[in-house]
């Protein structure tokens, strides 16, 4: 009788380990879709500096002369900075969601710019008397048009405008059907009955608990182990693979570890209850 309790109980865990995985990837998924994924995306893969670095590289003729160290200041400002990966998160988050995005307008990229001349200004890494300014800001109005095609120009030779392939897009789809709330809540139902029947099953020694824990632990850990992998595949791969790739998978990474942490500490809560339920009951 008990080798026979221990075989079902064997087969309702293999049952809890999907459901909880399901769970744990469909919360992963959201977090991997997240504002804070794409940020860190942006951050690791440094794509906004390899974005700066080539617009400084393909537009000397906007950029050269004797504004070519200016303009190099301006651009790496924390203000070009922060419009840079403004739009680069609005171009991934446009892709995903299957919303529209525009190209960088000429006056967009006029305000940006003049945001980072004050910075730069203020913080002494550039300097400009008045007439200089209004020497800079007319050489800047008449350069624009041509430095804004230019710069989306850059933007798309660096497929920041095309991140999600066909195959991807079908992917990602998949992965928002699986992230679904009807999908969620049917798979955490189905986890909370299997760990109540796996509870009642060892209910004198109290060691169904235990035993729940370590399956939800086991499924948190191979999370934490494929990020982990994923993490490691952006660091040693460098360039070797796409810029809109190395996003992706950091974005990756980035969901299964968030939701490995929320599922160990599930999985750990298990066993102090053991004693307390042993007390009580």
């Amino acid at each position: 009788m008990k080798v026979f309790k221990v075989i079902i109980a064997l087969l309702l865990s293999i049952l809890l380990l999907a459901s909880t995985s399901l769970v744990l990837g469909s919360y992963a998924v959201s977090k991997a879709l997240s504002e804070e994924a794409i940020e860190k995306a942006i951050v690791e893969t440094g794509a906004v500096d390899q974005l700066t670095d080539r617009i400084l590289q393909e537009n000397t003729s906007n950029l050269g002369g004797g504004w070519g160290d200016t303009m190099k200041s301006i651009l790496k400002s924390d203000s070009m900075t922060e419009f840079f990966s403004a739009y680069t998160a609005k171009c991934l988050q446009g892709q995903i969601y299957n919303e529209n995005y525009e190209e960088i307008g000429s006056d967009e990229l006029n305000a940006a710019f003049q945001d980072g001349i004050d910075e730069c200004i203020a913080d002494g890494s550039i300097n400009l008397s008045d007439f200089e300014r209004k020497a800079f800001d007319t050489a800047l109005n008449y350069s624009m048009p041509s430095l804004t095609k230019g710069i989306n120009y850059v933007l798309e030779e660096m497929d920041l405008s095309s991140f999600v392939g066909d195959e991807t897009a079908g992917q990602i789809e998949t992965a928002k059907m699986l992230a679904s709330p009807e999908v969620r809540y049917a798979a955490l139902a189905a986890s909370a009955i299997l760990c109540l029947i796996i509870i009642i099953m060892f209910w004198r020694s109290k060691m169904g608990l235990i035993w729940c824990g370590v399956v939800i632990l086991i499924a948190a850990a191979a999370f934490e182990l494929f990020g982990f992998m994923l993490d490691g595949t952006v660091q040693s791969s460098g360039e070797n693979i796409a810029l809109s790739t190395r996003m992706l998978y950091v974005m990756v990474a980035y969901g299964l570890q968030k939701i490995a942490i929320i599922g160990g500490i599930a999985g750990a809560a298990a066993f102090p209850l053991c004693p307390i339920l042993r007390k009580i009951f």
